[in-house]
């Protein structure tokens, strides 16, 4: 048998398909990735200016209701 028949009755490695196909998951994983990014920091601005636990930085909360505490002592 020749050095070429040798070779082509390898099996062994990728598939030129298989290669294709991992790098099109690849690409997808990277184009995901932004848009994943980019949706977590608009939840968290959203939660942030809804919740009355967060503070600006002028001292009121962003939801304008204030918060108010009363500590009272039962002896």
């Amino acid at each position: 048998m020749n050095k070429k028949g040798k070779f082509l009755k390898n099996n062994k490695g990728e598939t030129l398909v298989e290669t294709l196909v991992a790098l099109l998951i690849g690409t997808f994983a990277l184009m995901m990735l932004p848009m994943a990014i980019s949706a977590a920091a608009k939840v968290d601005r959203d939660v942030e200016k809804a919740s009355i636990y967060a503070v600006k930085e002028d001292g009121e909360t962003p939801s304008g209701n204030e918060v108010t505490a009363t500590i009272t002592s039962i002896n």
